[in-house]
Parts: C-alpha cells; structure tokens; sequence
C-alpha cells in the first residue's frame, strides 16, 4: 500500500479556538460502534450528558446532536470542544478524531497495489492558510519512494493522462461562462440558506463581480491559484476510474473560478474557500451532480 500526501500534510495542526470559524456544527457527525459502546457506559454527568445528546441520525446512526444554535451541545464558547478538554482527543468519535483529514482509495494494477491519497479538506481554514504559505509549485511526498512529487509526476505516477495546460489554471471571466458555472451550482444540494442567497446575489452582479474577481486573481501570489486548483483536483483523481480526467480538471478549474467570485463579493479569501468547501467536497452528491454536468 502506498500513500500519497501534499508535503505540508504532516505539519498540518488545528487552530482550536484560533479559527474563526467551527467545524463542529451543520454537519451530521456519525459516531462509531467502538466509541457509541465508550459513550453508552460512560459514568457521571457526563456520560448522562453523552446519553442526553446523542441521537439517529437520518441513516439511523448513532450521531450528535445539536443545540438550537446549530452547534454540537460539547462545543464551548470559546470554540473548544468539552470532551477533549475533560477527556482527552482519544475521547472523540473517529470522524472528529480524523478532520479534517481525508482519504481516498486508488489501484495501481501496473503494481498491483492500493493507493492513498490523503490531505485535510478545504473547509478547513488552516489548510486554505498552508496553501497560501507555499512560496511555489506545491509538492507531494510518497511512501513508495524518496524525493518530492510534482502534480505532473504524480498524475504519471497514477497512470492518469491530462494535457499539461490542463493543469495550470486559467482564469475565463466571459459573461456566458460565468452564467452557466452559476447554474451549475444552483444544481446542488444548498447546505443552508445564505448559500442560495449569495448565488442569486452573484448571478445579479455577475458581471461586476467577474470584472473585481479578474483583477484580484491578478493580484494574489503566482503559484496560489494553480495549487487550489492541483489540490481541489488532487481530491477527486480517485473519481477518474470513473470521469475522464480531463472532466474532473475542469471541476477544479471551475471551483477556483466561483472562490474569486465569491472572494470578489465577500473581500475574504479564506472564507470564500471554505465555504465553496462545505457546500461541494463535503457533499459527496454535489461533487458527482458537478462531475455529471460536465461529461453532459
């Protein structure tokens, strides 16, 4: 088995109480058989808590549940989570111990092997930061070899074909383009509300904000636009056993398109990342309604 990860992968850490915005919320966070057995016999207040505030979930798995903010009950006001705090990390459910990791399976048949590709999700707001610190072409390590990939050796090393200008992105701001990206979008599942609001409010200012969007795209650093776009990629390149990487290049391509779209509205890079995040990567269905349109 080998495993593939972008370098700044192991130096990845969470910002806690540091990040404006919390992971702990929205989401259905499923909780495993090993640790519902840890939480069901856990004594005191709380275990009662525990009890008190754990429910199905709409798969009939054992999940949190939230409070009337929309935030995990064990969440605390400065943005730290209770059970880490009286229990340790070891406490947590494994989908909380593991994000914002991900991981995703690949074979190699030449070699006969299972692939890895693993990172942290862009919701993540210390990720879209690392991102931003690479000074160049960011670059991954794997377990089968010494020395850095780039994306190009990598896409060899995954036997994926996909022409080299299609992958270094490339900004396209014309009025019918952008329209039909937006009605893309409007195609997926809305994680809430404010999310079909802001794509009606894009698609009323469409062409002023593809005039800002132009203009700060030319303004951030060199290498940061073409390395979303290689990450946002990078996440999906198990799905080309499926689509044709030239359909998933263009997934990504497009997703950093509405990130500057949104940046242009919102004057927040980072926030503008995530949230494209939230609503597309963490919606398994989104990404396939997306990749879909595109091979249509």
């Amino acid at each position: 088995m080998t495993r593939i990860f972008p370098e700044f992968f192991p130096r990845f850490f969470c910002k806690a109480d540091q990040c404006r915005h919390t992971c702990c919320q929205k989401w259905e966070i499923d909780i495993d058989d090993e640790t519902m057995q840890k939480y069901k016999n856990a004594p005191g207040p709380l275990g009662k808590e525990l009890q008190e505030w754990v429910t199905k979930g709409e798969e009939g798995l054992p999940c949190f549940r939230f409070n009337e903010k929309g935030y995990c009950h064990f969440l605390t006001e400065k943005g730290l989570c209770r059970l880490i705090l009286e229990k340790g990390p070891q406490y947590l459910c494994q989908i909380c111990r593991d994000h914002p990791r991900f991981y995703k399976y690949s074979y190699d048949s030449d070699k006969e092997e299972e692939i890895i590709l693993a990172g942290t999700g862009l919701a993540c707001e210390r990720t879209v930061e690392q991102l931003l610190e690479e000074p160049s072409e960011l670059l991954f390590q794997s377990t089968d070899r010494t020395g850095p990939l780039d994306f190009l050796s990598l896409l060899s090393r995954l036997h994926l074909p996909l022409e080299k200008e299609s992958c270094f992105f490339t900004p396209c701001f014309e009025k019918d383009y952008i329209q039909s990206l937006l009605k893309r979008l409007e195609q997926t599942n809305p994680i809430d509300r404010e999310w079909t609001e802001s794509l009606s409010l894009m698609e009323a200012h469409a062409e002023k904000l593809s005039e800002k969007a132009s203009a700060l795209s030319q303004k951030l650093s060199p290498w940061f636009l073409t390395n979303l776009e290689r990450y946002i990629l990078f996440r999906q390149l198990d799905e080309c056993e499926a689509y044709d990487p030239e359909t998933a290049a263009r997934y990504a391509r497009e997703a950093v398109i509405f990130i500057l779209l949104s940046y242009a509205e919102t004057g927040d890079l980072i926030r503008s990342t995530t949230r494209w995040s939230e609503q597309i990567e963490y919606d398994t269905e989104n990404v396939y309604i997306l990749l879909d349109s595109f091979d249509e």
